[in-house]
């Protein structure tokens, strides 16, 4: 249903003026009224509804390039999934047309996705990567507006979002040690470029609390069963955890492997051992799991938001735009207090224990949870 400016008064209880002043700065409104106004618009979704009409008259149609690395099947796959859906999704909400483009080989084919962009007369590209640092000279060269959505350009020359995964990796460690526990190993893998974000901000987080430092188990690969067969295979050699407490999984797919492999071995989540992962995807996270939520679905919020900035003020000479998410700890029952102490401390538990965001900073369109980093001119 359509929301005008005369529910909006209704409902704050001022005059329509009021409102037609608060919302386009036409007068001076006392702090109460202004805030009053704008939190009904915000309610009743009449801020989206008036952003939705500037996005319209401003972009029309995107052109959204993959490479061939870019896979929506396979174990891992559930990431790429949900930032390409939330895209999607978000595009709907905007009335944007979406145009998509696979490159034949490996890296995005600068000529064909700049004559797809043109023909198309496209507002601009949306590059979607699997994570890592990505070479776009030739793209950059071609002048389009473009915003790379789960990847950085190698030389920061064109913008780009991301979710902050060695960030989220701290945020877990420091939850497992809110709930008491100082011996924490990783279970994670190798090659991922976001899992070694992940891999790097735990080690970062161990080594600044100064918590006991166990050696990393490996999975053979990102899923549930490499979890569960690297974690039965520790078990195996060693028939416990040496002491460790808590573990922390560098996926949500680990997570549930690691949890499989305890239950097979007669161990307890969390009364023995309690688990985290990381990711917060619905479709990935176990039921119950405590993990760290990255934001994937969101990223497109903040990228179009980012193209449709640089279409509505143009610059020759412009910084480049890095907007990092920020994470949510998402509670359920696989963390608790370590064997032999009755409570968590302060602030932690499982069960009852909202979640909690952290913030990074922000940024307009960003979602208030985001970082902005400006950097190297163009």
């Amino acid at each position: 249903m359509k929301v005008g400016v005369r529910d909006i008064a209704r409902e704050a209880g001022v005059a329509v003026s009021t409102v037609s002043h608060v919302l386009n700065g036409t007068a001076s409104i006392s702090r109460e009224v202004r805030d009053r106004v704008l939190a009904v618009a915000r309610e009743l979704g009449y801020l989206d509804q008036r952003r939705a009409k500037a996005t319209i008259a401003t972009m029309e149609r995107v052109v959204v390039a993959f490479d061939r690395s870019f896979e929506t099947s396979g174990d891992a796959a559930f990431r790429n999934r949900a930032l390409y859906l939330g895209l999607k999704r978000e595009c709907e909400r905007r009335s944007l047309k979406i145009t998509t483009f696979i490159s034949d080989g490996a890296g995005f084919d600068a000529g064909k996705v700049e004559e797809i962009a043109r023909t198309e007369k496209a507002s601009g590209i949306i590059l979607m990567s699997g994570g890592g640092q990505l070479d776009l000279s030739d793209l950059v060269k071609t002048g389009l507006s473009m915003v790379v959505m789960n990847g950085e350009e190698r030389l920061r020359r064109a913008d780009a979002v991301v979710p902050a995964n060695r960030f989220a990796a701290r945020v877990a460690v420091r939850h497992l040690i809110d709930a008491g526990h100082s011996q924490v190993q990783m279970l994670g893998t190798t090659g991922s470029d976001h899992l070694a974000a992940r891999r790097s901000g735990f080690i970062e987080a161990i080594e600044a609390l100064g918590l006991g430092s166990h050696d990393a188990i490996v999975a053979q690969k990102d899923s549930a069963e490499a979890g569960e067969a690297a974690i039965a295979a520790q078990l195996g050699e060693t028939g416990d955890l040496g002491g460790v407490t808590a573990i922390f999984c560098l996926s949500d797919p680990l997570a549930e492997g690691a949890m499989r492999a305890l239950s097979a071995a007669g161990l307890n989540v969390p009364a023995d051992v309690s688990v985290i992962g990381c990711d917060g995807i619905r479709e990935a996270r176990p039921a119950g799991l405590v993990t760290v939520s990255v934001g994937y679905e969101q990223l497109a919020m903040s990228a179009l938001a980012i193209m449709e900035s640089r279409l509505m003020v143009p610059k020759p000479v412009r910084s480049c735009i890095l907007v990092e998410f920020g994470t949510e700890l998402l509670t359920g029952t696989t963390v608790g207090p370590p064997p032999g102490e009755r409570t968590p401390r302060k602030g932690s538990g499982s069960v009852a224990a909202r979640s909690r965001r952290y913030r990074r900073g922000s940024i307009g369109g960003g979602g208030p949870h985001a970082r902005l980093v400006l950097n190297r001119f163009h």
